[in-house]
C-alpha cells in the first residue's frame, strides 16, 4: 500500500520540480535528474502512446543525458532564438499518483497543464507525466520523465522549444 507521506512528498517534488520550469531555472532543473536520465515526448496523436519505444518510433523529443544537457545548455544560452525574449511558462501539475514504489524506483502519474505565453498568444499544452524516480536522500531524483500529450497536433508557434 502506498503511503499518504510518500504520494505528498512525490507531489511536493513535482510542484517544485515545475516552478523550477516556470522560472527558466533549468540549471537547477537538470540537478534534478540521473546521470542516466532520460526525457520522452512520444508523437501526439498516437494510440497508446505510453507503450511505445524511442528505438522503433520517431519521438517528439528522446533525450538522454548528454542530449538533455544539451537542450539545458542551448536554452540557457542566447542561440534559442525562439526563446528571445523567454516565454512565460506555467505548469498546472494535478491528480499526482504513485503507482509503483520499490526501494529503487518509485513509479509516478500526474496530470498536466502549460500555458505557454508568447507574443501575445497562448498555447496550451495538455496531458500526462509519468515519471520514475529514483529516491536519493530525502528527496528523488528523476530517472526518466514520459510527457504524454493529449493535443492532437503541435501548432508551430515556436513549437517545443522549451522544456514539459
Amino acid at each position: 500500500m502506498i503511503s499518504l507521506e510518500l504520494e505528498q512528498r512525490v507531489a511536493r517534488f513535482l510542484f517544485d520540480e515545475a516552478e523550477l520550469l516556470d522560472q527558466w531555472q533549468l540549471t537547477d532543473w537538470e540537478a534534478l535528474l540521473t546521470d542516466d536520465a532520460e526525457y520522452l515526448v512520444p508523437p501526439v496523436g498516437a494510440l497508446d502512446a505510453q507503450s511505445l519505444s524511442s528505438d522503433t518510433t520517431l519521438f517528439v523529443i528522446a533525450d538522454d543525458r548528454a542530449l538533455i544537457a544539451a537542450r539545458v545548455a542551448r536554452l540557457s544560452g542566447k542561440t534559442a532564438y525562439a526563446e528571445v525574449p523567454r516565454s512565460q511558462i506555467r505548469h498546472l501539475v494535478s491528480n499526482v499518483r504513485v503507482l509503483d514504489a520499490q526501494p529503487d524506483a518509485v513509479a509516478v502519474s500526474a496530470n498536466f497543464a502549460i500555458y505557454r505565453v508568447r507574443r501575445g498568444d497562448i498555447t496550451q499544452y495538455v496531458g500526462q507525466y509519468r515519471y520514475l524516480l529514483k529516491p536519493e536522500g530525502p528527496g528523488y531524483k528523476i530517472r526518466r520523465k514520459s510527457v504524454l500529450l493529449a493535443n492532437d497536433v503541435l501548432r508551430g508557434q515556436g513549437g517545443l522549444s522549451f522544456v514539459l
